[in-house]
């Protein structure tokens, strides 16, 4: 594969039509015919997700294995650049970015709702009593699997095949450029056209969803804080709170805005963490961290690949609900977070590269989950019990009682802010990126666009109707389904791509070889 594109892929105008007219076409309808759109969405979601559940189930498994595959082999080594490149950013500022860009709103949403939900609300099948020791450590186990590895595989998936395409063989960041090894006109062709849309299209209804999400958890935590209504002018003031901070992150650029955000942000959880494993019982706090760390490790592939078997009417929905929903969303968030993280990491190897993104986010959330998940399960049955009930209030719901809860929960406020607005910003520079033929430093007025388009639509639906949200998540993860394939197609063009550049090194390494024993 030469290092320079022969022909660039134009298609970026085609793209920026089509997804906006997907983008007015689902506001619309969700204003004039909310009832009849939410039925097809869920009902379609419910059906892949209960025929086709083993395909997001084994592909996320699948995932992990081959992206360790490549990290530990001979392709470890390969660097986002010439083999003299070094780095962009500092480590910190890398891993903050990294973190911040992908389930780091998700760890702030779940991080005590969910122990608190799976310590009431254990798996019939396991055999489990409710809100009792074994009930917890459940709980506990059950937080890390979700938030995990699987989840955090699909973003690295996608941005190890492009971090190497633009920063190794100057490509451009087009998804439909894992197709080349098939041959350019692959990549320019339908096929690729039909990649390009699928990814835009999860990309901007799993960012939409999210920030939809966002938005009413942001009301709702201000509501219970601060006492402001809970209304449509409320959720409006943060949505357009959220989109005019990313417009101003994503146009003053990576080195700029979005580090500077990306790194106040890591400080600011490592501030949070710390002062409540001060305040709150530090021991048990890390013996939990631990032991659940055991657990997970310990049951990794029985839990990986659990599906309903032979007791499927008590296993399905719950696995449909919990891990199958996981995956699937990590996998609708990959079209976004895949380029971001490529393109903070250029100038690092492969190596580096996935374990970076698959390992330290992962440790960073187990920290935060067994310490908030920790208070949550030590709360009284009351509070525990109205934190289960109310998934958006449960973090500030516990910590009512805790020392200095209020001030803690001013932070976690403000963190599930700067989270999401670096998650914003991936969306904004991919859809951006993609809009003009996959440029790496997308023009301002794309990415204002795009700002502005996310956030209309998030605001429309949350206002229009109430199954607007529950709609556009089911979307996103319907998405995800086609988006498992353009993931393994991806995968076999990295192994395909890395074998090349091998089998090319090698070449070049014997050549002065022949070349002496032809003069001699």
């Amino acid at each position: 594969m030469s290092n320079q594109p022969v022909q660039e892929l134009k298609q970026g105008k085609m793209l920026f039509g089509s997804t906006m007219t997907f983008i007015v076409v689902v506001v619309l309808s969700g204003i004039l015919y909310p009832d009849q759109l939410f039925n097809v969405g869920v009902g379609t979601m419910n059906y892949l997700t209960d025929k086709f559940g083993w395909i997001y189930i084994g592909g996320s498994f699948a995932f992990v294995m081959l992206m360790f595959f490549f990290a530990f082999s001979k392709y470890g080594n390969i660097r986002f650049g010439p083999d003299d490149s070094k780095p962009e950013f500092s480590t910190f500022s890398w891993i903050a970015m990294l973190f911040s860009a992908g389930m780091g709103t998700v760890m702030l949403y779940w991080g005590v709702a969910e122990p608190v939900y799976h310590y009431i609300n254990p798996l019939e099948t396991t055999g489990i009593a409710a809100q009792t020791p074994a009930a917890a450590e459940y709980a506990m186990k059950q937080s890390f699997i979700h938030q995990g590895i699987q989840t955090w595989a699909s973003f690295s998936v996608v941005g190890l095949i492009l971090g190497y395409l633009m920063y190794r063989k100057g490509e451009s960041g087009l998804i439909s450029n894992i197709l080349l090894p098939w041959g350019r006109d692959k990549a320019n062709g339908g096929w690729g056209k039909l990649i390009n849309l699928i990814c835009v299209f999860g990309a901007i209804a799993g960012i939409s969803t999210s920030l939809g999400q966002t938005g009413l958890s942001l009301s709702i935590s201000s509501s219970y804080l601060i006492g402001t209504p809970d209304g449509a002018m409320a959720k409006i003031i943060l949505v357009g709170t959220i989109t005019l901070i990313t417009i101003l992150c994503t146009t003053t650029g990576l080195k700029k805005g979005i580090k500077i955000l990306s790194d106040y942000n890591a400080y600011l959880l490592v501030g949070l963490i710390v002062l409540v494993g001060a305040l709150g019982p530090t021991t048990q706090m890390i013996n939990v961290y631990f032991d659940t760390m055991g657990n997970y490790m310990n049951d990794f592939f029985t839990d990986a690949l659990l599906l309903p078997a032979f007791d499927a009417e008590k296993e399905t929905s719950w696995v449909g609900g919990w891990p199958i929903y996981y995956y699937a969303w990590g996998v609708a968030w990959a079209p976004f977070v895949g380029p971001f993280i490529a393109r903070v990491s250029k100038g690092r190897t492969v190596r580096e590269f996935i374990l970076g993104s698959m390992i330290l986010p992962c440790l960073a959330i187990f920290v935060w989950v067994a310490f908030f998940g920790t208070i949550g399960l030590e709360s009284s049955p009351e509070t525990i019990a109205a934190a289960a009930a109310s998934s958006k209030a449960a973090t500030f719901i516990v910590l009512e009682d805790f020392p200095l809860g209020t001030v803690i929960s001013v932070g976690v406020v403000i963190a599930l802010f700067t989270c999401f607005i670096t998650s914003m910003n991936s969306s904004t520079f991919t859809l951006a990126s993609m809009s003009e033929d996959g440029s790496q430093n997308p023009s301002n007025k794309q990415k204002v666009l795009w700002t502005i388009a996310q956030g209309a639509m998030a605001l429309t639906l949350m206002l229009a109707t109430k199954s607007g949200i529950d709609l556009l998540q089911s979307i996103s993860l319907i998405f995800a389904l086609p988006l498992m394939f353009v993931l393994f197609v991806a995968l076999i063009s990295t192994f395909k791509m890395f074998r090349e550049e091998f089998e090319t090194d090698t070449a070049v390494a014997e050549e002065p070889t022949t070349v002496q024993q032809a003069a001699e």
